[in-house]
C-alpha cells in the first residue's frame, strides 16, 4: 500500500510542478525518483500520530462518528504544518507545494501542502521584518540540536535574543565573564556552522545569548533584567520563557527559547509566542 500511495503522490507532484514528497509511515519506502526528493519523516512522528488517532477512536467510540471525523481532519491539518516544519529543518525553502503521504494502520492518504501558507512560514515572515532569515535559520538549527541532544547526555535549556542589541544590553547584565568578548567576528558568527560547537558548550551556562541582526554573537551568559508583569505565557513555563517574552515586549528583538524539560522550541515577538516546535518529533 505504501508504494502505491507514493506512486500516486509522484504523479500529483509532477502535475503541480513540485519536487518534494514527505512520507509519514513506520515502513521504509522502496520507491525513488530522480526528479522528486522523497523524505521519510521520523518514525516518532508516525507513532505519535497513530497514538493520537487511536486515542480519538477510544474516546469517541461508535457514538460520535461526526466528531471523530472532525478530530481526524484536525490531525491532518496539524500534519500539514508538521510537514512544512520538517522540510524547513531539512534546509528546504518554504515555497511552492509539497505532497505528503500518510501510511498508518488507522489512516492512509495523500496531503497537498502549500508551504507558504504554513504556520512556520508565517512566523518566519513576521520575524524577517527584524532579523535576517539566514540568521534565524542558523539559530533555530542550533536550538534544534540542543533540544534533541542536550549536552553530555543531559537535557539543557537555553535562549537566544536576536536583534536590537543596544536596547537588549541596556536591559540585561553579565552573570559571568563574557566568553565571546574580543574574539573576531568570524568566530562569533552564528551563521557559520563552525561556531555551533562553542554555542552548544556555552548553552550550559545560566543566562541567554545575545546576537545582533547580522548573526554576530555579542555575549553569552547574560541575565535579562526585565519585568514580566501582565505577560501571558502558557502554564508550566519558568523564568527563562517569561524573561524572553518580556524582552521582546520592551525591545524590537526576537527570542528563541529551548525548554529544558521538554525540548520544545518557542519563538517570541512583541511579548507573544509566535511559534512552538516539538523538537522530539523532527
Amino acid at each position: 500500500m505504501l508504494n502505491q500511495l507514493i506512486e500516486h503522490a509522484l504523479s500529483i507532484a509532477r502535475n503541480i510542478n513540485s519536487n518534494l514528497i514527505v512520507v509519514i509511515s513506520r515502513k521504509e519506502p522502496s520507491i525513488s525518483d530522480d526528479d522528486v526528493k522523497i523524505f521519510l519523516a521520523p518514525r516518532s512522528y508516525a507513532t505519535m500520530l497513530e497514538s493520537l488517532l487511536f486515542s480519538i477512536e477510544e474516546e469517541m467510540g461508535e457514538d460520535f462518528i461526526g466528531k471523530s471525523l472532525i478530530e481526524r481532519a484536525t490531525a491532518f491539518i496539524q500534519t500539514k504544518d508538521y510537514i512544512s516544519t520538517f522540510l524547513y529543518f531539512k534546509g528546504i525553502e518554504l515555497r511552492g507545494k509539497a505532497v505528503g503521504v500518510v501510511d498508518l494502520d488507522s489512516l492512509r492518504g495523500i496531503i497537498l501542502v502549500e508551504l507558504e501558507k504554513s504556520k512556520i512560514q508565517k512566523a518566519l515572515a513576521e520575524c524577517a521584518e527584524r532579523v535576517h532569515p539566514k540568521v534565524l535559520r542558523a539559530v533555530l538549527s542550533v536550538a534544534m540540536s540542543i533540544a534533541q541532544k542536550g549536552r553530555e547526555g543531559r537535557k539543557i535549556g537555553t535562549a537566544f535574543v536576536i536583534g536590537d542589541v543596544e536596547e537588549v544590553l541596556k536591559r540585561s547584565r553579565q552573570l559571568i565573564l563574557n566568553p565571546y568578548e574580543c574574539h573576531p567576528p568570524h568566530e562569533r558568527d552564528i551563521t557559520n556552522p563552525a561556531t555551533w560547537e562553542s554555542v552548544r558548550e556555552f548553552a550550559q551556562l545560566d543566562g541567554v545569548f545575545v546576537i545582533d541582526e547580522e548573526g554576530i554573537i555579542v555575549s553569552a551568559g547574560r541575565y535579562l533584567d526585565v519585568s514580566g508583569k501582565d505577560l501571558k505565557i502558557k502554564k508550566g513555563f519558568g523564568g527563562r520563557h517569561l524573561a524572553c517574552a518580556a524582552i521582546t515586549r520592551e525591545t524590537e528583538a526576537i527570542a528563541v527559547v529551548v525548554s529544558e524539560s521538554g525540548g520544545d522550541i518557542r519563538i517570541y515577538k512583541d511579548g507573544e509566542e509566535v511559534l512552538a516546535i516539538d523538537a522530539s518529533i523532527l
